[in-house]
C-alpha cells in the first residue's frame, strides 16, 4: 500500500507539472551562404567546405536547409529574401555566412557592414539591410545570424574607406542573435572559424552549441529561447499530402504552419492554421485602419470579400507553382469547421475544463485592458489577468490539444458564411466559447474591425 500510494503521488506530481507546463516547439529553418571563388589570392577554397559542413550539423539539428554558394549578388539576396518571407511562423531560423567581409563608410560617411560576393566590395551585401529585413519580414520566433568571415584583407579594402573587420553594432532587433567568429574591427585568424568550433562541439542544445563557436555576440533573444525543442512537419513544404493523426504539422512554402484535422463523420479532413493569420504573412496592403505593434500581431481590419478573393488568389498562384495540388484550395474555414478544429476532440464550452484556466489559453478583456483607463472598456473584469490589453503576437497562448493556438481571443475569426466566431482581446470571458457567434445582418457587408482577423483552412475541393 506504501508503495501504491508513492507511485500515486508520484504520477499526479507528473502529470500536473506536464499540463501546468506545456512544451510549445518550433519549426527550424537555415540559409547557408559560401563564398570562396574570390579573384586570385583572395580566394577562400576552404569555404565550400565550410558551407557543406554546417549544412550537415544543422541538418542533424532538424534543421531545412537551404544554401547559396558561390552565387552572384543578386542571387543571393533573392535567396534571402524568400527565406525571410517563408521563415515559419513562431519558428527558428538561421543565416550562415562565409566568405569574406569588412566595414567601408558610405557616401554619408556612415561605416556600413559588408559581406563580400565573389564579385567584390562593390557587389557586397549590407548586413544591416539584412537585418532590417528580418525586423519587418521574418515570422520567425528566433532569428541567427552567424558571420563566418575569412582570413586577412579582402578583395578591395582601403583602410581610408573604413576600419578593419565588422564595426559594432549598437542596437539589433527583438528576437535576433548575431554572431561573429572575430572580435570587432579585427580579421579573422583563417576562414571558418564557426564552422570548425560548431563541429567540435558536442552540445544537444542549440545556445550552447552556438556559444562554443563565436568570439563576438550581440543577443536581445530570450534566455533558452532557441533551445526550444523542434517541431517536425511530415512531408517538405513542397509536398501536400493528407495528414496521418490529429495535430500531425504541415509547413507550406510561404512558412504559414497548419494541423491536421482528421475526417468526422460529417466530412474529410483538412488543414488549418496553427495560427491565426498574422501580418508579417500578409500578402497584400493592410487597411489603414489595422493595428498591431508587433509583426506577428494577428492580422485585422479586413472585409471578408477581400479574404475570399485572396484566397482564390492564393489557391491559382500556389498551383501555378507546383506546390499545391489541384484537389486542394485555400479558403476561409467553414462555421463547422472552424468548431470541430476549436473542440480537438473534446466536448462542453471550451477544450479545457477549468475557467480559471483561461488566461493561460486566451488574450480577452481583463484586468490589463481594464488598467488602460479607457471608457470603452469598464465592462473588463480586472479579476482576470492575460498579460495583454490589446494585440498579442499570435502563438503566446497555451494551444488545444490538436496544436492551434489563440483559437478563443486576440481577434474574432472570419468564416465562409460571415460569422465571426472565437472572441477577441475586447470579449469577455463569456464570449469565449466554441459556440458562441457573432454575425451581421444578411444585406449588410462584414465590418472590418481591429478585433477581426482570420485563419486559413486548406481542402480538398469540395
Amino acid at each position: 500500500m506504501r508503495y501504491y500510494v508513492l507511485y500515486l503521488f508520484c504520477f499526479l506530481v507528473f502529470t500536473g507539472l506536464m499540463f501546468a507546463n506545456p512544451v510549445f516547439a518550433n519549426h527550424r529553418v537555415a540559409l547557408v551562404i559560401g563564398n570562396s571563388s574570390y579573384a586570385g589570392k583572395a580566394a577562400l577554397p576552404t569555404v565550400e567546405q565550410d558551407a557543406k559542413t554546417i549544412t550537415k550539423l544543422l541538418k542533424e539539428r532538424n534543421f531545412q536547409v537551404t544554401t547559396a554558394v558561390n552565387h552572384t549578388r543578386d542571387e543571393q539576396l533573392r535567396a534571402i529574401n524568400v527565406f525571410i518571407k517563408s521563415t515559419p511562423i513562431n519558428g527558428t531560423a538561421l543565416i550562415y555566412f562565409g566568405g569574406h567581409s569588412m566595414t567601408a563608410r558610405g557616401s554619408r560617411g556612415v561605416a556600413q557592414s559588408l559581406l563580400l560576393t565573389t564579385e567584390g566590395n562593390r557587389q557586397a551585401i549590407v548586413l544591416s539591410e539584412v537585418i532590417e529585413l528580418i525586423a519587418t519580414g521574418s515570422a520567425a520566433k528566433n532569428t541567427i545570424i552567424l558571420v563566418d568571415t575569412g582570413k586577412g584583407v579582402p578583395p578591395g579594402f582601403d583602410e581610408r574607406r573604413g576600419p578593419k573587420g565588422l564595426n559594432t553594432l549598437d542596437k539589433i532587433p527583438d528576437d535576433l542573435w548575431l554572431g561573429f567568429g572575430m572580435a570587432p574591427n579585427t580579421w579573422s585568424e583563417k576562414p571558418g572559424l564557426i564552422a570548425k568550433k560548431l563541429a567540435e562541439s558536442t552540445a544537444s542544445k542549440l545556445e550552447p552549441w552556438l556559444n562554443a563557436a563565436i568570439r563576438w555576440k550581440l543577443s536581445t533573444c530570450e534566455p533558452e529561447a532557441i533551445s526550444k525543442p523542434a517541431s517536425l512537419a511530415i512531408t517538405l513544404p513542397t509536398n501536400l499530402v493528407h495528414g496521418r493523426n490529429a495535430g500531425d504539422e504541415w509547413v507550406s512554402p510561404d512558412g504559414t504552419v497548419f494541423c491536421w484535422c482528421p475526417e468526422s463523420r460529417t466530412g474529410p479532413g483538412f488543414w488549418i492554421g496553427k495560427y491565426e493569420v498574422p501580418q508579417s504573412k500578409h500578402p497584400v496592403r493592410l487597411d489603414r485602419g489595422a493595428v498591431g505593434k508587433h509583426r506577428n500581431d494577428p492580422t485585422n481590419f479586413l472585409k471578408q470579400s477581400d479574404l475570399v478573393e485572396q484566397m482564390q488568389a492564393m489557391t491559382d498562384s500556389e498551383r501555378k507553382a507546383g506546390r499545391l495540388p489541384r484537389d486542394w484550395e485555400y479558403v476561409l474555414p467553414s462555421p463547422e469547421q472552424w468548431e470541430y478544429a476549436a473542440r480537438a476532440g473534446s466536448e462542453g464550452d471550451r477544450y479545457f475544463a477549468r475557467a480559471a484556466d483561461l488566461p493561460e489559453h486566451a488574450n480577452f478583456a481583463d484586468r490589463t485592458l481594464f488598467e488602460t483607463g479607457d471608457d470603452l472598456y469598464e465592462y473588463a473584469d480586472p479579476k482576470w489577468n492575460d498579460g495583454y490589453a490589446e494585440l498579442a503576437p499570435v502563438g503566446g497562448f497555451a494551444p488545444n490539444p490538436w496544436g492551434l493556438h489563440d483559437v478563443f481571443g486576440n481577434v474574432w475569426e472570419q468564416t465562409s458564411n460571415g460569422e465571426l466566431r472565437g472572441g477577441s482581446w475586447v470579449s469577455p470571458p463569456e464570449y469565449l466559447k466554441v459556440t458562441v457567434k457573432k454575425t451581421t445582418q444578411p444585406k449588410s457587408r462584414p465590418y472590418p474591425a481591429d478585433f477581426v482577423g482570420y485563419r486559413v483552412v486548406i481542402q480538398e475541393v469540395k
